[in-house]
């Protein structure tokens, strides 16, 4: 699939704003001291950062909540330079094509990239805090920095996935082909490491870095929902009504995940465990922003959700083998077997409710919708992998302890 190239994506989603100047200077948190509107709370350093990267995470918590921060960086164009700067460094050593997969400063550069992403992302959405906490979400200052770490990203990612002519030309067999292969329950070296291996120190890693989504559980897919209702919003909005347990909270699917936290002390705060989060998973929460938020891409992000759908009960079942085995749950009420069945019922929907009227609709959008499910494929399965590496890591641990 042609991907779209960063100049038109500019020009289609938001007004074009950007500070050219480069001078040096002593960074955006020195500047901020000068002037009495600047916010005290420094955010927690991200973890695993080189220095420069690490002081431009600094300046990007700081920049979030700067009043009238589009007015002075007109005025001082060269108060956002040093993170400029770091931003289009780490952009282009993250996604140089044929990097070496056993590259540290990869993937310090790919995790600074994700974190500032993402906390530029969360503005999206309402996290119960101070209203002045979202000053900046209109910020023309924060669309640029968010392109200049979306385009390459994207292209990136882009570039991982083709769509045949032959998958092409029949669509929708290709799709249920492509479904039929997902729902297999195979018994791979992930699903036994989970349901045979994995002790109760690697099971709170994953309900470490499952947290950071779990807590706010499909909340993307509200960002689709507005506009002609017609039957694919009406199916999607199920979802998501049912996701958010029918407008019950004790039924709300994140109230199960609190649940599991709280079962092992463990915190529930949404964010609380942000700097345990790979960047692969990180990378799969703004790839659901970045297609939620963009209206063009709304076919592209029906066909990433119907694999997420369709997937999601095949990992969550050696979840929740871990869960039982550790005594950590009877198999019928946690959150694990809640998404088994409930996502069973919507990854059909998915197809027959949403991918078959679509690709009715806008046959000329085909590739959009394939390509959707083959990328989030990718990037779920990176995160995956990851995920699962940090969990064998924290069983390593602590077995030789």
């Amino acid at each position: 699939m042609a991907s779209v190239s960063g100049q038109t994506r500019r020009k289609l989603c938001r007004p074009h704003w950007h500070a050219s100047c480069l001078c040096c200077g002593g960074g955006l948190l020195a500047a901020l001291d000068k002037d009495e509107t600047a916010i005290d709370k420094e955010p927690t350093a991200p973890r695993a950062m080189n220095g420069g990267w690490k002081t431009a995470g600094h300046d990007l918590g700081a920049l979030l909540s700067t009043p009238e921060l589009d007015a002075r960086a007109t005025r001082d164009p060269a108060l956002l330079a040093p993170l400029h700067r770091a931003l289009d460094d780490a952009a282009a050593h993250a996604w140089t094509p044929g990097a070496p997969a056993a590259d540290a400063r990869l993937d310090e550069a790919r995790l600074f990239c994700h974190r500032a992403l993402y906390r530029i992302n969360r503005l999206r959405l309402y996290w119960f805090d101070s209203p002045a906490a979202y000053v900046n979400e209109r910020s023309r200052v924060l669309l640029d920095l968010q392109d200049r770490i979306e385009e390459p990203w994207q292209a990136w990612l882009d570039a991982r996935v083709a769509v045949g002519d032959d998958e092409l030309a029949a669509p929708l067999d290709t799709l249920r082909a492509w479904v039929a292969r997902d729902l297999e329950a195979a018994d791979t070296p992930e699903y036994r490491f989970f349901a045979q291996d994995i002790d109760l120190e690697g099971y709170k890693r994953l309900l470490q870095i499952g947290s950071l989504n779990g807590l706010v559980e499909a909340s993307q897919l509200s960002r689709t929902l507005g506009g002609f209702a017609g039957g694919v919003q009406c199916m999607l909005t199920r979802i998501l009504f049912e996701e958010y347990g029918g407008g019950r909270p004790q039924r709300k699917h994140s109230t199960f995940f609190a649940a599991m936290l709280e079962e092992l002390g463990l915190s529930v705060t949404p964010e609380a465990y942000l700097d345990t989060v790979p960047w692969e998973v990180l990378a799969a929460i703004n790839h659901a922003f970045y297609l939620a938020e963009n209206k063009r891409f709304f076919v592209r992000f029906c066909g990433a959700f119907t694999y997420t759908e369709v997937s999601t009960p095949v990992s969550f079942r050696g979840y929740a083998a871990a869960a039982r085995r550790l005594g950590l749950s009877d198999g019928e009420r946690d959150y694990w077997s809640l998404h088994i069945r409930e996502d069973e019922r919507h990854g059909r929907w998915m197809v027959d409710e949403v991918a078959v009227p679509l690709l009715e609709r806008f046959p000329a959008q085909r590739g959009d919708f394939l390509a959707g499910y083959a990328q989030q494929r990718i990037v779920e399965g990176d995160a995956a992998a990851a995920t699962l590496a940090a969990c064998r890591d924290a069983t390593l641990r602590e077995a030789a302890a």
